[in-house]
């Protein structure tokens, strides 16, 4: 969750899912998380609020976990007919584990965490800004201990229309902190006939995604959506280092 406002109000109630397993040499490496989204009707005419939560778990190897979990609140107005301002922000906690081991006790640790945020949105336009890790948390599940810096987010998206049944989404992420390096992330994806998703990502961590998904899945009143990401990490040998990402959403 790099930014918890609202961009979409498409929906009444949205649940995603997403697990991500790393494939080749390195093993025991994977991430989920289960997000869901509740849009609640404001007296101001085109203006909502959303309540939510996001868990998530990454395990790193045979003996380290970090889990996640964030309640979400956010406000979503329409400035003018072209425009629209949202704000979020999301409050809860991040646990770091480490597994007994033949080399020594394992233990964990609990410390209060949060993101703030922001969009300006327009019809083929969203343009964001987010602080993560807002607390100076300090953990220190066994000798080692670990603290949180604050990371700020830009986000920006643009949405053309190069045809009757094609429309062309570019994206882009960047990351900073006072202790590392800028970080990145540049996608272009393709919407085919409403249903087909194809799109690619390159990250500055030398990692290159491939996503094909399916959207407007009609089901019980509500649509489904499915993506799978193939991601392979450039600067090793192809095939050696990759991860395989199946992602699921729900909307009413």
């Amino acid at each position: 969750m790099i930014n918890p406002s609202a961009t979409d109000t498409s929906y009444s109630f949205k649940v995603q899912g997403n697990s991500t397993d790393q494939l080749g040499l390195i093993k025991y490496v994977n991430r989920f998380y289960l997000d869901a989204d509740k849009r609640i009707k404001s007296p101001r005419k085109y203006s909502y609020h959303f309540l939510g939560f996001q868990a998530s778990d990454s395990k790193i190897g045979q003996y380290i976990s970090k889990s996640r979990f964030q309640f979400r609140y956010s406000w979503y107005t329409q400035l003018t007919t072209k425009a629209a301002l949202s704000a979020g922000i999301s409050l809860g906690y991040i646990n770091y584990a480490f597994l007994t081991t033949q080399g020594g006790t394992g233990g964990s640790a609990f410390g209060p965490d949060g993101t703030l945020g922001i969009h300006y949105i327009r019809q083929n336009t969203v343009i964001g800004f987010a602080v993560q890790q807002i607390f100076p948390t300090v953990l220190i599940p066994v000798s080692e201990s670990f603290q949180l810096k604050k990371l700020y987010n830009v986000d920006i998206s643009q949405r053309f229309k190069i045809g009757s049944n094609v429309k062309l989404t570019t994206y882009g992420v960047a990351q900073f902190s006072s202790q590392t390096s800028l970080l990145y992330m540049l996608g272009l994806m393709s919407d085919i006939s409403e249903y087909v998703m194809v799109g690619i990502n390159d990250f500055s961590s030398k990692k290159t995604s491939f996503n094909f998904g399916i959207k407007h899945i009609r089901i019980y009143g509500g649509e489904i959506t499915i993506v799978t990401t193939y991601s392979v990490y450039t600067n090793k040998v192809p095939g050696l280092n990759s991860t395989l990402e199946l992602f699921m959403a729900l909307q009413l």
